[in-house]
């Protein structure tokens, strides 16, 4: 699962466009933590989920 795929599926962002767009709502330091915070939730998905699991998702 891509990281586009992860935040549509899990976190309901309609597609990477409006996850950017939201991102460009907020302040330099917020864009960045909060980037982050998504970076590191898929890393954890991706880790910690089975692939069938990740495949049942799409």
């Amino acid at each position: 699962m891509t990281f586009t795929e992860y935040l549509k599926y899990k976190e309901d962002f309609i597609s990477k466009t409006h996850y950017y767009s939201f991102l460009e709502t907020l302040p330099r330091e917020g864009r960045r933590k909060v980037n982050m915070y998504y970076r590191d939730k898929y890393r954890h998905f991706i880790n910690d989920v089975p692939q069938y699991e990740q495949l049942k998702l799409l």
